[in-house]
């Protein structure tokens, strides 16, 4: 289950959350980060914590703080490119998450 979890996440970001963005597609990444976040909170109480599952956990929030920062992110900045906001804004802002 561990090692089909992380593909999907591969996959779903790399579909998604690539260079070319979409607000659709960063929430259908925000969904599906919520269902896998609820499949390792129930890892954590049903088997052994082993290092494969603190892994999974780890590069599920590492997913989860992107895809929220481009959500976040009104423009096209860089080498992404957001087709609702393809224009880029004369000054940068920076991406601040709060838990």
């Amino acid at each position: 289950m561990i090692k089909q979890n992380w593909t999907e996440i591969r996959r779903f970001m790399w579909n998604y959350v690539g260079i070319v963005r979409s607000t659709k597609r960063l929430e259908r990444a925000a969904h599906r980060i919520q269902m896998l976040r609820g499949e390792v909170n129930d890892y954590y109480g049903h088997f052994r914590v082993t290092a494969d599952l603190i892994e999974l956990r780890n590069l599920l929030e590492s997913a989860d703080l992107i895809v929220r920062s481009a959500l976040h992110r009104k423009e096209s900045r860089g080498l992404h490119y957001t087709l609702d906001y393809p224009e880029t804004l004369d000054v940068a802002v920076d991406t601040v998450l709060v838990p």
